[in-house]
């Protein structure tokens, strides 16, 4: 069984942004909402009025995944700095929205979602993005190497390969 961590990535490497936005999902997956540090972080970075908000965010971005996706995700701990694949593709819908990437934001919700994504999920994701972009707060990716699929095949071999001419 292979380990679904991406490997040799920390989420201190991606910055602030990134380890805040998956701090609070986690937090809100795994139900650890209601200790008052968790508020009151985001209360300091947000804004009083605003620190919660994002929070119920994060609870709603949690609750379409977790409960109305079609597939289960994998999740590290909320203070770990190691994350998974899934978590990777979360950052990743964030910061292409972020980055006005619409189409490949979709298409990770598609993936953790495992249908199209609704509306809603998609207005949490851009509420989340105004949230951290009002902030200054970019959410950087991981760049990892893909899975060597293709192992099986010689290195020189092209990508694209003519199998039959017209």
């Amino acid at each position: 069984m292979t380990s679904s961590l991406v490997p040799d990535k920390s989420l201190i490497e991606l910055g602030a942004g990134a380890q805040l936005a998956l701090f609070g999902f986690r937090a809100c997956a795994f139900g650890h909402t209601k200790c008052c540090c968790l508020l009151n972080m985001f209360k300091d970075v947000f804004g009083d009025k605003t620190g919660g908000r994002v929070l119920g965010q994060f609870m709603g971005l949690a609750e379409y995944l977790g409960q109305k996706g079609q597939r289960r995700l994998d999740l590290s701990v909320p203070n770990a700095t190691v994350f998974t694949y899934d978590e990777a593709s979360i950052l990743s819908a964030l910061s292409s929205f972020q980055h006005g990437e619409f189409v490949q934001a979709r298409a990770h919700l598609t993936w953790l979602l495992a249908r199209s994504p609704r509306t809603e999920e998609i207005n949490v994701v851009s509420d989340l993005v105004m949230y951290f972009s009002a902030r200054d707060l970019i959410i950087r990716t991981p760049e990892y190497q893909p899975v060597s699929e293709q192992s099986e095949y010689p290195a020189d071999r092209p990508n694209l390969e003519l199998v039959q001419s017209v």
